[in-house]
């Protein structure tokens, strides 16, 4: 999974002259390695003395244990320190610049969620909030990926994963992974004036994603916070798993029912 997450990252940050750079730095370490070696065999002894005396070169740690002693191995030594300290640079620079992409990148989940058997937890409210905390009480190994519309998430710990975005929006589900999900838990919003039209945009979200899960041959366990009771005996019960009316004792309940298909 980490590779495939890399790969997205490269992908987006590093153009072909970078590249190029790149490759043309591993290239040049490598030759030089092996130059090093052909001209003084008796100081390096072995093709791999010849990459540790270039790499202490380039980097500028110098630990002196290797020599040149001729004036042809000296003078490519010169070379080094003029060509080969200008590409250490550079890779180190592209380095750093993949991480900090890959930190950015992740806090915005371009890269979305790939892992499977997680629980997707959909709108931030205090709720929420409590209920992926007793989740993570009762297992801390299962991962969660939070699903809201705020620009960046509302809450950081090493097992939460965010994806911003509307979830009704197919390619957010998708990012999320929820099909390979082992629960999908949706939440009203701690405010409420209209209790009718919050219902039923969570309605819109659990119907969204069975209709993606049939379409994908896949079944999904969705959990869903209603607001007003009367509203359960109204709705197609085929698109909703389990129904928790938002007046009862909440947060245990539904940490216990997302965790109902974790394995």
């Amino acid at each position: 999974m980490i590779f495939s997450l890399i790969k997205k990252v490269i992908d987006k940050t590093i153009n072909i002259e970078h590249w190029k750079l790149i490759l043309g730095g591993v290239l040049f370490i490598i030759i030089s390695s092996f130059i090093v070696y052909l001209l003084e065999p008796k100081e390096f002894k072995s093709p791999f003395n010849g990459f540790w005396y270039v790499m202490t070169t380039i980097s500028q740690v110098g630990f002196g244990d290797y020599i040149p002693k001729t004036i042809i191995g000296k003078l490519y030594s010169i070379f080094l320190y003029f060509v080969g300290i200008g590409f250490f640079a550079i890779m180190i620079a592209k380095w750093i610049d993949l991480l900090n992409n890959y930190e950015e990148l992740k806090e915005k989940e371009i890269l979305g969620y790939t892992g499977t058997n997680h629980i997707v937890m959909i709108n931030w409210s205090q709720k929420t909030k409590i209920t992926i905390e007793e989740v993570l009480s009762e297992n801390q190994k299962v991962d969660i990926v939070l699903i809201d519309q705020a620009n960046t998430s509302p809450i950081n710990h090493k097992n939460i994963h965010y994806v911003q975005g509307d979830a009704t929006k197919l390619d957010i589900l998708q990012k999320a992974n929820a099909l390979f999900a082992a629960s999908i838990c949706i939440f009203a919003p701690d405010q409420v004036l209209d209790k009718a039209a919050e219902d039923g945009k969570i309605l819109l979200v659990a119907s969204t994603i069975k209709h993606l899960a049939k379409k994908a041959n896949v079944d999904v366990y969705t959990i869903v916070e209603i607001l007003d009771e009367d509203h359960i005996s109204n709705t197609n019960q085929y698109y909703i798993d389990e129904f928790i009316l938002s007046n009862k004792p909440f947060s245990t309940l539904m940490a216990s029912k997302a965790l109902h298909n974790y394995t």
